[in-house]
Formats: structure tokens, C-alpha cells, sequence
């Protein structure tokens, strides 16, 4: 895992309304995840996004909806995290 990322994804697994489901061992050790927080999510073949959580269920697999735009343009987002 990518210590440049909160959350490890594959964009190519992105639906149309841009959400996508990642395990919990996407998730970088000592992150905690809860509903409404915002997290960097990448790649290795893809430009970082920010995505908030929007369901976590009984197994632990998060829904995540990445935002349009940059990181930089949601660092307001972030520094709330």
C-alpha cells in the first residue's frame, strides 16, 4: 500500500455516480473510517482524489464517492478529517 493514500482503490471499479466499494485492508494502517469523513484514495496509474465514506457495512467493506477535482482544491475537506 501507497502511504500517499489514506485508502488504496481501482478507479476502474468506479460506477457512473462515481462510487466505489474497497476492503478494509485498502485502508492504511491507523485510519479510522467513519461515515461522512474524507480521505485521499489512489493509485498507482492514477492522479490522488478525495472521497468521502458514505456506508460502511457489517463486514467492514466502506462505499466510498470520489469527488470531482484535486486534492489541493478539497483541502478544506481534509483538515476536518
Amino acid at each position: 500500500m501507497d502511504d500517499a493514500y489514506d485508502v488504496t482503490v481501482d478507479f476502474m471499479d468506479m460506477t457512473d455516480d462515481r462510487r466505489l466499494w474497497v476492503r478494509p485492508l485498502d485502508v492504511r494502517p491507523g485510519i479510522e473510517l467513519s461515515i461522512g469523513r474524507h480521505v485521499v484514495v489512489g493509485d498507482d496509474d492514477a492522479d490522488p482524489k478525495v472521497a468521502q465514506v458514505v456506508a460502511l457495512d457489517a463486514d467492514g467493506n466502506i462505499e466510498l464517492e470520489v469527488l470531482l477535482g484535486s486534492v489541493e482544491s478539497h483541502a478544506d475537506l481534509l483538515a476536518r478529517a
